[in-house]
């Protein structure tokens, strides 16, 4: 998953400060920060012998210039609130090679405490979270100690990270394809229940547990990008209102005035849970990234890396 809502990779370390930070026993020194790539840095040492003459010794050294800077990403935002389902994502820049060395540098913390594991869904794609959905009100924080991290072949990150978020209330969404229903809760008390029309028998909804990553007050949704001809019998090009992004094969549910009547009957889009515009603004507006949609009733199943898809791995599976 590559959401929008994610932090930037961080400073350029050329913009690092101009003095270090550190301390010493008298005898040696140690920079309390990493060191910036590709730079010169001055050391100056004032010794004392035993006369009591001080004398100030300046000696520098420059630090290599990596072939490739490793950064790093990092979804959702710094000091934003999700849903229940979001997991903590990282985007490394470049593929790594050592996952376990990466890890070990990576420090999550949560209030009140729980355990939670890493998940590897490529070399440039690493999640966290717990066993089962977060529960309301957690905080999550992430220190990223990745200055100095060595990825080979000329690859270094070189910049820490730090960012936290909180956990929303607890909406679970569920679109049953075969009764067309969409059934909305907050904190296991149902809110609201809607009628929706989901994918057609040519281009089914995928089932599965879904996260919201994304709301997008308007999309232009062009058919060509997800193989159907704007011009065939089933192409489309047009621009549709209050997107909750679910997937990142096209997937959405959205206000569709056009397939009102077919809404609570009858399967018509193209893989996205239709709602009337009026029950579309009330869901848009009741949603975060991070809130749960589970859809049911379809013959084809949600990948894990389409999307937020990590609550289909199983813990067994995930937790290795």
């Amino acid at each position: 998953a590559t959401p929008a809502s994610r932090t930037e990779p961080g400073p350029d370390p050329a913009t690092g400060p101009t003095e270090l930070p550190g301390a010493g026993d008298g005898r040696t020194w140690k920079s309390a920060m990493p060191l910036q790539p590709g730079v010169t840095y001055t050391v100056a040492s004032t010794v004392t012998n035993q006369a009591g003459r001080s004398e100030v010794l300046r000696s520098t050294f420059t630090t290599l210039t990596p072939s490739e800077l490793l950064k790093v990403p990092i979804s959702p935002l710094d000091g934003q609130t999700v849903g229940i389902g979001m997991p903590l994502a990282l985007y490394p820049s470049v593929a790594v090679t050592d996952h376990d060395e990466f890890e070990s540098r990576l420090q999550v913390t949560t209030t009140p405490e729980v355990a939670g594991a890493w998940h590897w869904f490529s070399d440039t794609e690493v999640h966290y979270r717990p066993e089962n959905y977060w529960a309301p009100g957690t905080k999550v924080a992430i220190e990223a100690r990745l200055g100095g991290f060595d990825n080979g072949d000329g690859a270094w990150a070189v910049t820490p990270r730090a960012m936290s978020f909180t956990i929303g209330d607890a909406h679970i969404s569920t679109v049953d394809a075969g009764s067309h229903q969409m059934t909305v809760t907050s904190g296991g008390a149902t809110l609201q229940t809607f009628a929706v029309s989901t994918g057609r028998d040519e281009y089914p909804t995928a089932s599965g547990i879904h996260v919201v990553s994304e709301k997008l007050p308007s999309v232009i949704m062009d058919s060509s990008t997800v193989g159907i001809p704007r011009g065939s019998a089933g192409g489309y090009y047009q621009t549709v209102k209050l997107n909750l992004r679910i997937s990142d094969s096209g997937e959405f549910v959205h206000s569709a005035p056009w397939s009102v009547d077919d809404q609570g009957q009858n399967n018509v889009s193209h893989g996205c849970v239709n709602m009337a515009p009026d029950d579309a603004r009330w869901f848009f507006d009741f949603s975060v990234p991070g809130d749960i949609v589970t859809v049911t009733g379809t013959p084809t199943q949600l990948e894990p890396t389409n999307g937020f898809g990590d609550w289909n791995v199983a813990w067994s599976d995930w937790d290795n």
